[in-house]
């Protein structure tokens, strides 16, 4: 039996090409379809579903408010947004991941039909991939939480293997904080940035797997809520402390240093790991520039292991890293690559996490 999945969309059109992709996928099963949100609601109640698309924009109940409705009623659901590329449709949408969709995926431009049915199907598969992984895991941790002893060779067990070998004491003084993050980034991204200090005395670096576009409204968003300024950067920005520089969707962020001043770069050289930008890109950058001069490393929640490379380069430059913690990743990829090569000193609840930083860099 395959992956329950309901669309939600108020336009026939939508419904019609979203219900051929999915048939399509022999991993999901259709078994419905709704017009809104307030109709999909009732027939959720009647037959519940593992997996719901649903437009960003409707009438009556939008998207971000029948997410809301999902999460509370059907808590096991997930949910993923199907967005137009337009900025209202960027910052909705940037709100609901906030919210806790696990993903979302780009309505085509156009009215090709099948060029639009080709372009949703590359951008579902990942999805399918993920949502695969989430319902395992789910079903993981209930037999584990039925299970008095964890068996040997788990997930969980090695990365705590990996984490109980101590690797380089923490450089006594920080010059930046680089972060790398994807899928579960938003959410994670709207609780953590916000717990940092204001007077934060070094520059933040971050990468975040998203489309161009995305990639400003998730600035804009974690700038009203933060204490800390975070934009999308820009070519030639001054690196500065109190600062989050957020690189722009599609492009990799590189750093580099002139006559003292350190400032960002953009280029459009080819993706890494299937990523642009690309954690590992942003992270051999961090190491050339800043050496010895004291890395904080942070990966949180995301598919693949983008960003473990570039880890083990700023490693051999004193770097201290820290992983955000199995249980409270909403895909454990990015970390376990890290955790399982040994170069996490520390792995922790994604909410204690900024507690640490501010231990670590001495802020008042």
């Amino acid at each position: 039996m395959g992956i329950k999945t309901f669309i939600i969309d108020d336009t026939v059109t939508y419904r019609k090409i979203l219900s051929d992709v999915v048939a399509g996928f022999p991993e999901l099963e259709l078994i419905g379809s709704a017009p809104s949100g307030v109709l999909a609601l009732k027939k959720l109640a009647l037959t519940p579903a593992d997996l719901v698309l649903c437009d960003v924009h409707m009438p009556d109940m939008d998207g971000v408010e029948t997410l809301e409705n999902i999460t509370k009623l059907f808590p096991k659901t997930l949910v993923v947004m199907v967005s137009g590329e337009t900025t209202r449709g960027a910052d909705t949408t940037i709100k609901a991941l906030q919210m806790g969709a696990v993903d979302f995926i780009r309505k085509p431009e156009g009215n090709n039909f099948e060029h639009n049915i080709e372009q949703l199907r590359t951008d579902l598969r990942p999805v399918v991939r993920l949502v695969s992984i989430r319902l395992s895991s789910i079903k993981t941790m209930v037999r584990q939480a039925l299970t008095p002893v964890r068996p040997l060779g788990t997930a969980s067990t090695l990365a705590t293997n990996a984490q109980t070998g101590p690797t380089l004491p923490p450089p006594s003084n920080f010059a930046i904080l680089a972060i790398g993050v994807s899928t579960g980034g938003p959410e994670a991204l709207g609780k953590f940035i916000p717990m940092l200090p204001q007077l934060l005395p070094v520059p933040v670096v971050l990468v975040q797997h998203m489309p161009p576009m995305f990639t400003k409204s998730l600035a804009d968003s974690l700038d009203k809520k933060s204490q800390l300024r975070v934009v999308e950067a820009a070519e030639g920005d001054r690196i500065e402390k109190g600062n989050v520089y957020i690189a722009p969707g599609g492009k990799h962020m590189i750093l580099r240093e002139t006559a003292g001043t350190i400032m960002a770069g953009l280029n459009d050289n080819p993706p890494e790991n299937s990523c642009r930008p690309s954690v590992d890109v942003l992270f051999r950058s961090v190491a050339s520039v800043y050496g010895s001069k004291g890395i904080l490393s942070v990966i949180l929640s995301g598919m693949g292991n983008d960003g473990m490379l570039g880890v083990r380069t700023m490693k051999r430059k004193g770097c201290f890293s820290i992983t955000q913690s199995e249980a409270t990743c909403v895909v454990y990829g990015m970390p376990r690559a890290v955790d399982e090569a040994g170069l996490s000193d520390k792995s922790m609840p994604l909410l204690d996490i900024a507690g640490e930083i501010s231990r670590l860099l001495k802020c008042k």
